[in-house]
């Protein structure tokens, strides 16, 4: 007889890991969706105080990439056809 002890591995059936990561795919997605929709919907806010409060361009060019960025990752925020 052996003296040690096995201890059970404990794994998830495939289906339902599958369906974990999916499930938390979906939930960080759509969390990212939601918030550059919504910095593309206030950007355009800052972008007066900004050009009349900075002497250089950089900081206008940083606010217009981002809007960009934003628009771009936001585009399907609320899009039935990606649920």
């Amino acid at each position: 007889m052996s003296s040690q002890t096995s201890r059970p591995i404990v794994r998830l059936p495939t289906s339902l890991n599958g369906t974990i990561q999916e499930r938390a795919r979906r939930l960080t997605l759509g969390g990212v969706r939601a918030a550059a929709f919504w910095a593309a919907v206030l950007l355009p806010l800052a972008y007066l105080p900004v050009a009349y409060l900075t002497t250089g361009s950089g900081a206008l060019l940083a606010l217009l990439t981002l809007h960009i960025v934003c628009v771009v990752l936001g585009h399907e925020h609320n899009n039935p056809e990606t649920a």
